[in-house]
């Protein structure tokens, strides 16, 4: 790679032997990927606590790192729970400049610091890739926890992948002909496409046939956190919406797509066919679910639903909250109102009903959820729905005024 004079001292330990073992690791990546040079980059998203598989190995690397006088080189921003959770990762993000943000990671609806349209960022899992990519248009690629840390530490990252414009243009064509009402047709849209592109994820879907005005920016964190869960799609382009693509034309840089599908009722309707009821009772509700944490208008939504109204005793009905969200709903008083109609608040709620110890994310109903006797679960999002399916679980999809008499009556119309 063609590396400036300040990443040619970095790398030969001008700067110390930390910068230095980092700046190898960039390199070596950067060849791998036949980078041409480093970008700098602006801001990072990194959820708390490192998750390989071994993350012991992965805190002695950091733990080193430190003791080498090594800090992160652009802003970092690194979610908490509530109660500010502390632990061996959360010494070393604090001791490597990390700013701790009261929010939720992995999900694109919280995030506080928003980069600009052509930034070169690191991403903080695919969901906040594919939004910060699709319709902002910052640059990102997925990178595992070693590719995360060299580059907010070295603050500059190879320049492959999304972060080249020539890999940015669409490549396949989704025709929408069908109305999407709410956040959960979104979600099946995304399931829809993901599934269809499958291990081709790289061809970038170009989604035409929905105006500006027919989508919230809820639908877009929706949208975002279920096109990656079939297959990794991290970038879209919304006509119309997404910045670099104000025309079909600008889309695919006056190319043709390589492939055109029609989304219609029928397409829409098979992904909640494909979660779809088993059983007459359910043994959970979860109002959003694996990393799919909901906005204050579902908050709300949900609230005048079941005002006046209780749900069933014979199972949970959790609604999944998280950061900034949490905070305002706790603020207007509209989590007392659910818990009032006998809604859990957030999943560690059921947890804790469960003597479960929380700050284990594994141990949540979501990620576990046979340990807990869960056998048929209704969702709001195709994304919960698709990872639940692959704990050999039955989940079923439905809008969230479905989910409301679902939870009141406590049966499912089969």
């Amino acid at each position: 790679m063609n590396l400036t004079r300040e990443e040619q001292q970095m790398l030969s330990g001008a700067d110390g032997e930390g910068y230095k073992k980092v700046m190898e690791i960039l390199v070596e990546l950067g060849e791998f990927y036949k980078a041409k040079r480093l970008v700098p980059v602006s801001l990072g998203y990194i959820t708390l606590g490192p998750t390989p598989s071994k993350p012991g190995k992965a805190i002695e690397w950091l733990e080193e790192l430190v003791d080498l006088g090594v800090t992160f080189k652009c802003p970092v921003f690194v979610p908490t729970d509530f109660g500010g959770r502390v632990g061996p990762d959360y010494e070393i993000n604090r001791k490597l400049g990390a700013i701790f943000a009261y929010q939720g990671g992995g999900h694109a609806r919280n995030p506080f610091y928003l980069p600009v349209f052509g930034q070169h960022i690191i991403g903080d899992g695919t969901s906040v890739t594919h939004y910060m990519n699709s319709y902002i248009g910052a640059r990102a690629n997925t990178e595992d926890f070693i590719g995360e840390y060299s580059a907010a530490i070295v603050g500059k990252t190879p320049e492959y992948g999304l972060h080249l414009t020539e890999n940015r243009i669409g490549k396949t064509l989704f025709d929408i002909k069908v109305r999407l009402k709410d956040e959960t047709d979104w979600s099946a849209l995304g399931y829809y496409i993901s599934r269809t592109l499958g291990t081709h994820y790289w061809d970038i879907p170009v989604i035409n046939g929905v105006g500006p005005d027919e989508v919230t920016n809820d639908d877009l964190d929706t949208f975002s956190s279920s096109v990656p869960a079939y297959g990794a799609c991290v970038h879209s382009l919304l006509v119309g919406i997404s910045p670099e693509a104000r025309t079909l034309e600008q889309a695919f840089a006056g190319a043709k797509p390589k492939q055109t599908f029609v989304v219609g009722s029928e397409e829409l309707n098979g992904v909640y066919k494909t979660f779809s009821a088993v059983e007459e009772k359910p043994d959970m509700i979860s109002v959003g679910g694996f990393g799919v944490n909901v906005s204050i208008d579902t908050v709300m939504k949900l609230v005048n639903l079941l005002e006046g109204k209780k749900v069933s005793e014979d199972f949970p009905t959790v609604i999944a909250l998280d950061g900034p969200v949490k905070l305002t709903a706790d603020g207007m008083g509209l989590t007392d109102k659910l818990r009032k109609a006998g809604v859990m608040i957030g999943m560690s709620e059921f947890m804790e009903a469960h003597n479960v110890d929380t700050s284990n994310l594994t141990s949540s109903p979501v990620m576990s959820a046979k340990r807990y006797g869960l056998k048929n679960i209704v969702f709001t999002d195709a994304k919960t729905c698709h990872y639940i399916e692959n704990q050999g679980v039955n989940s079923v999809l439905k809008h969230i005024e479905e989910v409301a008499k679902i939870a009141i009556s406590g049966r499912i119309e089969v």
